[in-house]
């Protein structure tokens, strides 16, 4: 049996350049819902309107960030009230597809990236963001004690800690360190910014690894890791670690994730193995 674990996240508030408008990259919308050769038309209008408004989304027609039409050019297009724009937008809203901001515009919202536990620069890359890493420390440092016992090493053995800040499209969303038991080659900070760990830390070992084990709990950001994530202390975090073994079943190095709660949530998915009876 396996067992796969996936981090989604949200990304919001993005900026993008001024020349961005609700037509990037698609066609006008219907100037009519009205329309009898609509195929829909036993449909209420909001969930038709709702419809279109998705396709726009999801097709990338409307780029993440960039601003939908107001309420007023909605009601022109579609030639119906704003109680009933207004109801399309809320079924949007509801969805995390826009954000709504009192006396701006409406944009639409990034869409959640499913990631890979600690495989995070590469799922953020496969969704068409753009991954972006600040190296916070390569160094020497004395286990601590929680850290140790994980590794199973005595407290005293120095272990190599990297540290970086992960970004979506320039939204910071991690703060991810490992503590590394083993002698490794030297690690520059470029190495660091390009490459995950889960394939930058085994190659400089010169070791494979087997398996990982993981533990999710919810805390509380300090002043410190709010700072780095730009968000408030005290909001709430999800605390990702993870023990990596190498084919002797010996803990190579803890990677310790700190995630924004407000974009993240977990998904499980179990897999099966099914033997048909002979």
């Amino acid at each position: 049996m396996w067992l796969c674990v996936l981090i989604i996240f949200n990304q919001e508030h993005l900026s993008f350049d001024n020349s961005m408008n609700c037509q990037v990259g698609g066609p006008p919308l219907n100037t009519s819902i009205t329309d009898t050769e609509n195929p829909y038309l036993h449909v209420p209008k909001y969930f038709r309107i709702q419809r279109e408004l998705w396709d726009n989304i999801q097709q990338r027609r409307w780029l993440p960030g960039a601003p939908i039409p107001s309420e007023t050019e909605l009601c022109q297009q579609y030639q119906v009230s704003r109680g009933t724009i207004r109801r399309a937008l809320d079924e949007l809203d509801r969805q995390g597809l826009i954000i709504r901001s009192p006396g701006k515009s409406t944009v639409v919202n990034m869409p959640k990236i499913p990631l890979l536990a600690s495989g995070f620069r590469t799922d953020i890359a496969k969704k068409g963001l753009i991954p972006g890493t600040q190296v916070l420390t390569i160094s020497q440092v004395i286990t601590p004690q929680d850290i140790a016992d994980l590794l199973q090493v005595p407290h005293s053995t120095p272990v190599l800690l990297i540290e970086r800040v992960i970004s979506a499209d320039g939204i910071p969303i991690i703060v991810e360190s490992a503590h590394i038991s083993r002698p490794s080659d030297p690690v520059t900070p470029k190495e660091v910014e390009t490459t995950s760990l889960l394939e930058l830390i085994p190659q400089k070992c010169h070791v494979f690894l087997s398996k990982a084990v993981e533990s999710y709990e919810p805390i509380l950001l300090s002043a410190e890791q709010a700072h780095l994530l730009q968000t408030s202390k005290g909001a709430l975090a999800i605390r990702d670690q993870a023990v990596l073994f190498d084919l002797q079943n010996v803990p190579l190095y803890v990677s310790t994730a700190i995630v924004r709660g407000d974009k993240a949530r977990i998904v499980t998915e179990t897999s099966f193995q099914v033997h048909p009876e002979t």
